[in-house]
């Protein structure tokens, strides 16, 4: 049914899940009948911008809860390069600059890639058809056959959860998270995890052990030149981003909150630029 779904179904027999032996013909029955028994956890960066990634999702359950985690664009591409770079070894002779040029000359050099980014651009935020369909154009190129461009190329989230919107999300199912937020404010965030997953607040024994840093993953790393972009390549790639993303989050954000799905954060400074922040802001205050 799905690619790699022996591997899935691994997966679910090491987390010792009750549809682990379920067959083709009663799996999605078995996960709805264990959905309030079970949850099945996945956490990653490197496939929800997949174009098929919610349609494989919707066949395995239509009924799964999302949080999806989201930070200032450029910040993501330097974390997420520092975490393959010291966790997994990869581009030892390689600086972050030296992926963005290359990143930059791929767009420059095909008009195909060109233009696919300029018709996703020219669509309305709230036009979720043409996005999911732009950002469909742009998985399509060769331009996303490299994990080095997919470093940069996966914090385009407007174009990506336009996909998502289309396809997947269900009022009330999905939890946006603003990461920065999550890490400055951890037991209001998993106030607000837990409300979204259980529908109740927070035990006093959750709250305590929010606060307490042990279930703190923010690690701090030493400073590596080859890590951090450069002043230029920075503000390319911020000027890429206020274009293709930042313009339009905000909006994206609130259609998405009319839509059904929760939000947390979005309200610090790294956002305060963007078109859009204050209203935003203005309307969750008005809901609390």
């Amino acid at each position: 049914m799905l690619p790699q779904k022996s591997h899935y179904m691994e997966y679910l027999r090491l987390l010792g899940h009750p549809c682990s032996d379920a067959t083709n013909g009663n799996f999605q029955e078995c996960l709805a009948a264990n959905a309030t028994k079970q949850f099945t956890l996945d956490a990653t960066p490197t496939y929800y911008f997949h174009v098929l990634a919610p349609l494989y999702l919707r066949q395995l359950s239509s009924l799964s809860k999302i949080i999806m985690m989201i930070r200032e664009p450029v910040q993501r591409a330097e974390v997420l390069y520092g975490h393959y770079v010291l966790a997994e070894g990869r581009w030892p002779d390689r600086s972050i600059d030296d992926l963005a040029n290359d990143f930059f000359k791929a767009i420059n050099t095909d008009n195909g890639v060109t233009a696919a980014l300029q018709r996703a651009a020219d669509c309305s935020s709230r036009d979720v058809f043409c996005l999911a369909n732009s950002w469909r154009d742009i998985n399509g190129l060769t331009l996303m056959d490299t994990l080095e461009n997919k470093l940069f190329a996966g914090g385009l989230y407007n174009y990506a959860l336009a996909v998502w919107r289309y396809h997947y999300f269900r009022p009330g199912r999905l939890l946006v998270m603003d990461s920065h937020a999550y890490f400055d404010r951890r037991v209001d965030a998993m106030d607000k995890v837990i409300r979204f997953l259980y529908g109740r607040p927070m035990l006093p024994s959750e709250q305590t052990l929010a606060a307490s840093g042990g279930v703190w993953r923010k690690v701090a790393v030493r400073a590596v030149p080859k890590l951090i972009l450069s002043a230029p390549v920075r503000q390319q790639l911020s000027e890429f981003y206020e274009q293709h993303v930042m313009r339009g989050l905000f909006q994206t954000l609130m259609d998405m909150r009319d839509e059904g799905a929760w939000m947390f954060g979005f309200n610090g400074e790294r956002w305060n630029e963007c078109p859009g922040f204050e209203e935003f802001n203005a309307a969750t205050k008005s809901m609390h």
